[in-house]
């Protein structure tokens, strides 16, 4: 009777502990980051060999929300003689962008979403040329599971500001305050970056 209560014990704590482990590891960026990974070279099988559409929106389903698929395959997939594929392009769009996925891949979670995103500026080389320097992909949770939402083509300042200036603490009214700043424009116009004395100004004449 003893041995079967232990047992139990060594069970029951195990299983607590796995749970734990499972939670904790989902906050991680690098667990972030991989599933990203994951999720581009998806998108980039796809391109393998000609499949069905089921199957395609089965592989792309454990990555992406419902909405995203619609707009990624009606973008990018074509119509064969055996099934559906998709096809190189210079310009691809609601494709993941070519994160290094080291150091300089950030990840930051504010609110109900996840970013991940880095600086692009030093990598256009090749065909691709990023239009803003940073380029990222915003997660949300869809009924308890982080999914891809959206490719950002351009990251919010806010957004790319390390965690200790935009969420110092991160309560509703401090959220609140930084939703207001953006709706009163003029306070960014007080003290332009290019500001010189009216004085500078007059010596040239």
């Amino acid at each position: 009777m003893l041995k079967k209560i232990i047992i139990t014990t060594v069970l029951i704590v195990g299983v607590l502990f796995g749970l734990k482990s499972h939670v904790m590891a989902e906050g991680k960026s690098a667990d972030y980051k991989q599933f990203v990974k994951d999720a581009f070279h998806t998108q980039v099988a796809l391109s393998e060999k000609e499949r069905s559409l089921n199957e395609i929106k089965d592989m792309l389903n454990t990555y992406f929300t419902k909405d995203f698929i619609s707009l990624f395959l009606k973008e990018n997939l074509v119509k064969t003689d055996k099934g559906y594929q998709t096809f190189g392009s210079d310009f691809p769009l609601y494709y993941i962008p070519f994160f290094s996925y080291d150091d300089q891949t950030k990840v930051k979670k504010l609110g109900n979403r996840v970013y991940i995103f880095e600086n692009m500026a030093k990598k256009d080389t090749g065909p691709v040329i990023y239009k803003s320097d940073y380029q990222g992909v915003r997660l949300k949770k869809v009924k308890g599971v982080w999914k891809i939402d959206e490719i950002l083509y351009y990251v919010p300042k806010n957004i790319i500001q390390s965690p200790k200036a935009t969420m110092k603490h991160p309560t509703h009214h401090g959220l609140k305050s930084l939703k207001n700043s953006f709706l009163n424009p003029l306070t960014s116009f007080i003290l332009p970056i290019n500001f010189k004395p009216i004085w500078l100004l007059m010596s040239k004449f």
